[in-house]
């Protein structure tokens, strides 16, 4: 071979190593376009994931309370019907001592 055939081959050669190198670095470019886009979605995620624990530890606390509230209620609601029943029981008792007390008397 001639060193005019050996310049033209290593012309070639560089040819076809800057285009590899080109398409290399396209394609190096659009990875890390989408490893960009991936990461962003990824932070959004992230975010809405965080979002929604502040949520359910807020519906959680708001559960609480409306159940201790609940049993409060329940609470007062037992004392007040006991009250209830218990002034019945009186009032009863005194009616049946009436009657017996009257039924005494009559005779």
């Amino acid at each position: 071979m001639s060193d005019r055939d050996l310049v033209q081959e290593l012309k070639a050669t560089i040819a076809e190593l800057s285009k590899d190198r080109d398409h290399a670095l396209d394609s190096v470019k659009t990875k890390e376009a989408r490893t960009k886009q991936v990461m962003i979605k990824l932070e959004h995620a992230t975010q809405d994931v965080k979002s929604v624990g502040h949520k359910i530890d807020k519906q959680n606390f708001e559960i609480a309370s409306l159940r201790a509230k609940l049993e409060t209620k329940e609470r007062l609601l037992e004392e007040a019907l006991n009250k209830l029943k218990d002034m019945h029981d009186d009032s009863t008792e005194k009616t049946d001592s009436e009657e017996t007390s009257e039924e005494e008397t009559e005779e």
